[in-house]
């Protein structure tokens, strides 16, 4: 298949999937991973038609040593990550677009380093790096039920879409997984060219209300820390019940040079938060950031990162690998992260052979 028909439709689902990483929105409700990443999106080209069929995408990440800032200092993480996809092209248009569908289920597992005082708890699978708990995590699902692709002009692509995170993974008191809807709209542009391939692509997360499971609130009430006053410990899981995280923006870009097989080119994402967080419990930010000082308080998760990403045509798969590392960070986790991307079809409609015509045998002489 033409390498840039293939990188349209097997890197139009890889930007569907999501990832826990060192860039994780642990400044929505703290200590919760939130529901996306920023980077998860580089390099796919989102917006271009693919050809009607059903298509693979397997994500991987790696973060080594993810420290944190901010709300999040004085802890480090270390997060491998798979997110398998499926994405259908229906063949069908809406307004013009191409109408396509997607479901991404990632897993990932974190090796948490916490600061002194802070006890964490979960299903932790042992530690195999010292001192570490080791969370093993079922992500939420994502649903992606439209998106729609247009074709701007020759080489120029956009889509609009919208997807829902449902919180149907791993569900305990102090999950880092969280336990609230997200409903994200996304928009995209990409050009593509023998010899270029330019994308662009924005989501924007609207998140509800948490059902009090997730994040540092349930931690520290269940284990608070010598420093917190014990009257406030009570009241600190109910800060969790109905803590509602401030929506959060999301920039993916990269510019990528064509030779033959390969591509290759600078990359960069960035992340930041447009609303604040809303605590649970009647309580403010403020109330909450006198109590519970700017460890617990509400935070505003922001991460800019730069990198550059390598992209090799394997025939009946498409591999791309790239590292970002963060040049401006707010209450957030900083640091390098490595991700990969294998793209195929599974299925495809194949052309009707042609029917036979059928005539009359000419009439005998």
């Amino acid at each position: 298949m033409h390498r840039l028909a293939k990188t349209a439709l097997c890197g139009a689902v890889a930007g569907l999937a999501w990832a826990a990483a060192a860039d994780r929105s642990f400044a929505l409700e703290p200590g919760d991973f939130g529901q996306t990443l920023t980077g998860a999106t580089i390099g796919a080209a989102i917006a271009v038609p693919p050809p009607p069929g059903l298509y693979a995408v397997v994500d991987g990440f790696a973060a080594p040593s993810a420290k944190g800032t901010g709300q999040n200092l004085g802890t480090t993480v270390a997060v491998p990550l798979v997110a398998p996809a499926l994405y259908w092209s229906t063949g069908f248009h809406i307004l013009g677009g191409n109408v396509l569908m997607a479901v991404v289920q990632p897993f990932y597992w974190t090796a948490a380093f916490p600061s002194s005082g802070t006890t964490l708890a979960g299903n932790a699978g042992g530690s195999p790096i010292g001192g570490a708990i080791w969370f093993e995590t079922n992500a939420n699902t994502l649903f992606t039920p439209v998106m729609l692709q247009w074709k701007l002009a020759e080489g120029l692509f956009a889509s609009v879409g919208l997807t829902l995170i449902v919180p149907d993974g791993s569900r305990y008191n102090g999950t880092l997984n969280p336990d609230y809807f997200t409903y994200e709209p996304r928009w995209s542009l990409a050009y593509k060219s023998v010899d270029w391939h330019l994308t662009a692509n924005f989501k924007y997360d609207i998140n509800t209300a948490s059902a009090g499971h997730t994040g540092s609130y349930q931690i520290v009430a269940n284990a608070p820390p010598v420093s917190l006053v014990p009257a406030l410990a009570a009241q600190v899981a109910s800060i969790g019940d109905g803590y509602r995280s401030g929506q959060q923006a999301y920039l993916d870009v990269a510019a990528t040079r064509v030779f033959g097989k390969w591509e290759i080119g600078p990359v960069a994402s960035f992340k930041w938060q447009t609303t604040a967080d809303s605590p649970g419990g009647g309580f403010t930010c403020a109330q909450v950031l006198a109590a519970l000082g700017p460890r617990l308080g509400c935070g505003r998760a922001t991460n800019y990162s730069v990198g550059a990403l390598v992209g090799y045509d394997l025939g009946l798969a498409d591999f791309q690998l790239w590292a970002t590392d963060s040049v401006y960070n707010r209450d957030d986790f900083k640091g390098w992260g490595v991700y990969s991307r294998v793209s195929f079809r599974l299925w495809g409609p194949e052309a009707a052979p042609a029917k036979p015509m059928l005539t009359k045998a000419p009439p005998a002489n």
